[in-house]
């Protein structure tokens, strides 16, 4: 398989967080017990899914990139995540929203495998949720994406628009490039763009606003990071790449909109 599916070994990293929170005030918690709490309380919400009905286990998801534009990914995964149907939306929810990124042209295999979602420039196209036997000849096709090291992005804030009559609404994001790949960049920003939709925390119409930084503070984000304001906020918490042994918050989004609000 060329493409690896992204993310940090989801089941790794939930196994090694201990079931409770580490304290019950974020102001009482030092900055890396609040990133374990912030790290549990995605793990409990994936365990506890989108709704009560069974679903499908062991989905996931290709992108394929032919060039990468930051805004029209951020947008798309999006776009993809809301126009997911109802019966496999919680399967690849409850999978972690593993996705792998492979390199190609999306119109190019788009006759042997049909996507869901492809941007209007057609540099991007997303296929799935499927089980992974599903993709695996997608997989096989297409070498792994990776791009320059570190992420490029465009300097200044980004802002960008999910399909859909304009809600009025604005998304704030913020997301770690120092010292962050191109393709760590797609795992960690797809991972909190896509759940963040499929919670509810993104509407159709919403505009996103992402700010780029070299790094996220901890102790700047304190009061966003409380477990209280889970139902409005998303993160993207997991190993540092240089040091396993240490969380990093690589990417943080609030909205005005509560869990389950599109």
């Amino acid at each position: 398989m060329s493409g690896t599916l992204s993310g940090e070994s989801p089941e790794k990293l939930s196994e090694e967080l201990p079931e409770g929170l580490p304290g019950e005030l974020s102001q009482e918690l030092p900055e890396a017990a609040l990133l374990t709490a912030a790290a549990l309380v995605r793990r409990n919400a994936v365990r506890d899914g989108l709704g009560d009905a069974a679903a499908p286990w062991g989905l996931g998801v290709a992108v394929v990139v032919a060039d990468l534009d930051v805004a029209a990914f951020l947008a798309g995964a999006a776009d993809f995540a809301l126009a997911i149907p109802a019966d496999v939306r919680d399967g690849w929810y409850r999978s972690y929203t593993r996705t792998v990124f492979l390199a190609g042209t999306p119109a190019s295999v788009a006759a042997r495998h049909p996507h869901r979602h492809v941007t209007t420039d057609t540099r991007l196209s997303w296929h799935g949720p499927a089980r992974r036997g599903a993709l695996l000849p997608l997989s096989r096709l297409l070498r792994a994406f990776h791009g320059p090291a570190p992420i490029d992005v465009p300097p200044g804030p980004l802002t960008t628009a999910v399909s859909g009559t304009p809600s009025g609404r604005t998304v704030d994001a913020a997301i770690a490039i120092g010292g962050v790949s191109t393709h760590e960049y797609l795992i960690h920003a797809h991972h909190l763009i896509a759940e963040a939709a499929l919670r509810g925390l993104i509407g159709p119409g919403d505009t996103i606003r992402v700010d780029h930084r070299q790094t996220l503070d901890v102790a700047e984000f304190r009061d966003v990071l409380d477990p209280a304001r889970a139902d409005r906020v998303q993160t993207r918490v997991t190993h540092r790449g240089t040091d396993p042994g240490r969380l990093r918050l690589y990417g943080l989004l609030t909205s005005a909109r509560p869990e389950g609000g599109h």
